[in-house]
C-alpha cells in the first residue's frame, strides 16, 4: 500500500481551496450584483413613469384652468392637445370626471366645469402622492 505524505495532501487541498474559493465568491457576487441592478432599473422605470404621468396631469390641469378663465382659440387648442394625453394615463375613477369636464367646457358651461376640475385636481394629487 502506498504511503501518502500528509504535507503534500494538505498542500494540494489548500491549493485547490485557493483556486476554487475566489471563483465561487466571484460567481455569488455577480449573481447578487445582477439582482441589485435589476431592482435599480425597475425603480428607475417606476420613477420615470410617475414623472411622466405628473407632467401629463399638470399640463392638463394648467390648460383646463386657462380655458376656464380665458377661453381663447390658443387656450382651447392647447387644452385639446393635453386632454387626450392625460385621459390616456388617467385611472378609471378619473376618466369619467375628465370626460364630464370636457363635455361641459365644450358646451361653454365654465362654472360647472370649474367645479369638476377642482375635484380632479384633488384626486390627481392624491393619486400621485400614493404612488
Amino acid at each position: 500500500m502506498p504511503k501518502f505524505d500528509l504535507t503534500i495532501s494538505i498542500s494540494v487541498i489548500l491549493a485547490l481551496c485557493a483556486i476554487v474559493s475566489p471563483i465561487i465568491t466571484c460567481i455569488i457576487n455577480n449573481i447578487h450584483q445582477t439582482k441589485i441592478r435589476k431592482l435599480e432599473l425597475k425603480r428607475q422605470e417606476y420613477v420615470e413613469t410617475i414623472i411622466h404621468q405628473r407632467e401629463f396631469f399638470e399640463n392638463y390641469l394648467k390648460h383646463a384652468g386657462r380655458c376656464i378663465y380665458y377661453a381663447d382659440a390658443d387656450a382651447l387648442k392647447d387644452y385639446g392637445e393635453h386632454y387626450y394625453s392625460a385621459l390616456m394615463y388617467a385611472p378609471e375613477d378619473l376618466k369619467s370626471d375628465m370626460i364630464e369636464a370636457n363635455r361641459l367646457m365644450l358646451n361653454d358651461q365654465w362654472n360647472d366645469a370649474s367645479v369638476i376640475i377642482e375635484k380632479l385636481s384633488t384626486k390627481i394629487h392624491t393619486i400621485l402622492q400614493t404612488k
